[in-house]
């Protein structure tokens, strides 16, 4: 019961009650929370000094050498994200097993784990005023606790954690990766209405200068030129729509350019791009338009965009049978066999799409 109610006193602390100061918060948090674990006070080393000359609050002495535990202690409100870098540089250098950092209302526990960046190397982030939770505070205990340290349980329960972060891990990227696939057909099928967007506005200019051109015959006629009128355009007035706005292409998420393709020396302006589903089809041949980020179709000599093109030639070779929009970059290879889809990924992760 002593241990509980130590616990629920430290969880429940206000800041005032701790103070604003890294000190303040190893003095009042971290250290009792260390003694009710099973930490002596006299095998914690205070402002413990790293082969590289960087300093940590707390280092745990008494413990195997792979079982190494450095904790440092930041002020009571500061964010815990500026100081992974810090903690990543302690953890190598001292080749610690765990680092925790830990400011008045978060404690972080990281682990190194093989093939996987510092900062996805988090086992838990526990709130300080949760600790108070049997839950929260075994698992803490699990990582932390003296004996667990002493007798290398804890390696066991860090090879749980890290498995149970390795199977959210593989989740999260099928999740993505489901996503992307859908966003792309999204994504194709925008690109196809745009297309046919421009194709409206382009009838609509057509048939307004055609109305301009056959007023204008019919005043010629009785010797009233239109443009001796002060105001011509009178009887060509109509209701103004959303299409009369200018055009502005904006890139959506993910989107990649030709432009950006060629920028980056992936394909070539003016390259032969071939239609490939199941297999690629060599008659089936486009060229790159990077400065408008279209295909020129060689069989017809027009110019469509990617996925319209892309599902044109899915129809005529019987894999397509409705109207959805298709992810066109999935159906073009270059010459040398290179994916359109994957040069795109390439452009993505460099700007900074795929962390």
């Amino acid at each position: 019961m002593e241990v509980k109610q130590a616990i629920e006193r430290i969880s429940k602390l206000k800041d005032s009650e701790i103070g604003p100061t890294e000190e303040n918060v190893k003095q009042k948090v971290i250290v009792p929370l260390l003694e009710l674990l099973g930490h002596k006070r006299e095998n914690l080393e205070f402002e413990y000094r790293t082969r590289r000359g960087g300093k940590m609050d707390i280092f745990i002495k008494n413990v195997p050498g792979d079982c190494k535990v450095i904790i440092d202690a930041k002020n009571y409100k500061e964010d815990l994200n500026d100081h992974v870098e810090q903690i990543k540089e302690y953890t190598f250098d001292e080749a610690a097993l765990l680092a925790v950092i830990a400011n008045g209302t978060e404690i972080r526990i990281y682990s190194p784990l093989r093939g996987v960046a510092f900062e996805k190397s988090l086992l838990y982030s526990f709130k300080r005023q949760d600790l108070c939770k049997e839950s929260v505070w075994n698992a803490f205990s699990d990582l932390l606790h003296y004996d667990n340290l002493a007798t290398r349980k804890v390696l066991a329960k860090i090879s749980e954690r890290e498995r149970e972060i390795r199977d959210a891990m593989v989740k999260e990227e099928h999740f993505k990766k489901e996503l992307d696939d859908r966003i792309s057909v999204i994504d194709g099928g925008i690109e196809i209405k745009e297309d046919e967007i421009e194709q409206l506005k382009s009838e609509k200019e057509n048939l307004l200068k055609e109305a301009e051109a056959k007023v204008s015959e019919v005043w010629n006629m009785i010797g009233l030129p239109l443009d001796l009128f002060r105001y011509p355009t009178s009887v060509l007035t109509y209701a103004k729509t959303s299409m009369e706005q200018p055009y502005v292409e904006t890139r959506k998420a993910g989107r990649v350019s030709l432009k950006e393709l060629v920028d980056a020396a992936l394909i070539g302006d003016g390259q032969p791009l071939y239609f490939h589903n199941t297999r690629t089809f060599k008659e089936e041949q486009a060229m790159v338009l990077a400065s408008s980020s279209k295909l020129k179709y060689k069989n017809d000599n027009k110019i469509y965009s990617i996925s319209k093109l892309a599902e044109i030639l899915l129809k005529k070779h019987g894999f397509k049978h409705d109207d959805h929009g298709v992810a066109g970059p999935k159906y073009w290879k270059t010459a040398d066999g290179k994916l359109l889809w994957d040069l795109n990924e390439v452009i993505r992760a460099k700007r900074g799409d795929r962390q």
